[in-house]
């Protein structure tokens, strides 16, 4: 017997990432990729492994997206499989989801074993309730179906093994379980993981075991297989190119019975850029610096696939973050990339110098010398530390001694000619000083356990690494990834 079946999960339909309409109707555009495919590869069903919605109340528009689309598939004649992810399940206290709904409207079947007064019900797929935990298919294929548990799942996949190892008749001659779990090892930080351990009983009963939940894909052993997420749902998704989804070609003679092939389908270039800012004494310097390596690593090509920009600053800021426009710097770095929006990722920490403090100081001599340390994490005003030292304890006394508003208003005016002084670096700059060069600063997969050992991509080749700047892109064969999803 031969079959072929998509495997996709985590397609998350409604999600309006950084707020972008834009980016909201990316992820449609991802799910009707991997729907057109699946069409054109004349696939016997489709298995949607959760999380087909970003949320569980959706609006119109989202349900629009979904409904049309899953109308392709259903007049093609390919039957779609899916089970309920976290991000869909109703609310405690509801028992209906907008996948019930999809069921209800004959677009998919939903599937998932349940529990009565205690014990795991495995029944089939009623096609009069829309209710059931599997399917049985011509040719002895099976599909099993496990919607999210939470932290109950490895109970459940216990009470299904007993349950599966009690089912009457022969065992089909191939299944496949469909789950919305992950895999304990991958990225730990997300809910509802696996041991190896806890998954093994069920080799007896199971061929292919179909998760969704992690974003990162992953397969182990020609037996568990995550596809990953279609559309980068967040920035550290950059990192896996391989996501997508699988298309698995069932052969019941050969031995293992399923061949695997990923498809990275088409979705929205991301691109990440790291900056280091330390050695910029002053925010223009750091601004213009930022600038001139970004200049260097646009392109023509990067520009007309209209990318989502990420900056991440990284190091020890010498002044206050509060000087850095950083509104600006995202509208100009939008405009340099044609990108659909720029975001920065503040990573910097303030610059930190040890207070040395003598044994004979009076009070008043270590409250002038901590005022004045501080003063000096700025190098701006480090050479006019004393007179900013001054400025700062009078005005402390004036206000505790009941000064008139008026006074204090003065004593700041009087202060205003040393703040239009020259600075130490405009000195340096006007001596014609060497601007400071960046240090190469590795991309990494930040957030959710990410890594980039898988490698570069395809676009890689067409930007070019700079001092200081690298460049990850998630994309496929045309490009290239909050709570854990």
């Amino acid at each position: 017997m031969t079959i072929r079946f998509v495997h996709a999960a985590d397609i998350h339909l409604g999600y309006r990432q950084y707020g972008s309409d834009q980016r909201y109707n990316d992820f449609a555009s991802a799910f009707q990729a991997l729907v057109d495919d699946t069409i054109a590869r004349d696939a016997d069903f489709l298995l949607l492994a959760g999380d087909l919605f970003h949320k569980r109340a959706i609006d119109p528009l989202t349900l629009l997206q979904a409904t049309l689309i899953l109308e392709d598939v259903k007049t093609a004649g390919i039957p779609v499989y899916a089970v309920q992810g976290n991000h869909e399940r109703p609310h405690y206290t509801e028992h209906t989801s907008w996948l019930d709904y999809l069921a209800e409207m004959g677009l998919l079947r939903l599937l998932t074993a349940r529990y009565r007064e205690g014990d795991i019900i495995v029944e089939p797929w009623d096609p009069d309730t829309k209710r059931g935990a599997y399917v049985d298919l011509p040719g002895g294929i099976r599909v099993i179906g496990l919607q999210y548990f939470g932290a109950t799942t490895s109970r459940v996949v216990g009470d299904l093994v007993g349950a599966l190892e009690e089912m009457p008749g022969p065992r089909p001659a191939y299944t496949i379980l469909m789950m919305h779990a992950g895999l304990q090892g991958i990225l730990d930080n997300y809910a509802a993981t696996l041991s190896r351990a806890q998954l093994e009983p069920l080799r007896s009963h199971v061929d292919y075991v179909a998760l969704g939940h992690i974003h990162k894909p992953f397969r182990q052993d020609d037996w568990i297989y995550n596809p990953g997420s279609p559309e980068t749902t967040g920035a550290n998704e950059v990192a896996w190119e391989d996501r997508g989804y699988l298309v698995v070609d069932v052969d019941t003679a050969r031995t293992p019975a399923h061949a695997v092939t990923t498809v990275q389908n088409p979705r929205r270039l991301f691109l990440r850029y790291p900056f280091a800012v330390d050695g910029y004494d002053t925010p223009e310097d750091l601004e213009a610096a930022l600038m001139r390596h970004l200049r260097t690593e646009v392109s023509d090509r990067i520009r007309d696939r209209k990318p989502v920009v990420e900056v991440e600053l990284r190091g020890a800021l010498p002044f206050s973050r509060a000087d850095l426009d950083i509104g600006r710097l995202e509208k100009e770095v939008t405009g340099l990339f044609d990108a659909i929006l720029c975001r920065f990722k503040d990573g910097t920490v303030p610059s930190e110098f040890d207070i040395e403090l003598s044994e004979n100081m009076t009070r008043a001599d270590l409250e002038r010398h901590v005022v004045r340390e501080l003063v000096e994490r700025d190098v701006r005003h480090r050479a006019q530390s004393e007179a900013w030292s001054d400025l700062i304890l009078r005005l402390k006394d004036m206000a505790l001694t009941g000064s008139a508003p008026q006074e204090i208003v003065e004593a700041l005016g009087g202060f205003a000619s040393l703040l239009a002084a020259p600075q130490n670096g405009e000195e340096a700059a006007q001596d014609g000083g060497d601007v400071p060069q960046q240090e190469q600063v590795p991309v990494d997969g930040a957030g959710d356990g990410a890594s980039a050992e898988d490698g570069a991509t395809a676009e890689d080749d067409a930007v070019a690494e700079q001092p200081g700047m690298s460049a990850l892109e998630g994309t496929g064969p045309l490009e290239g990834t909050g709570e854990p999803c």
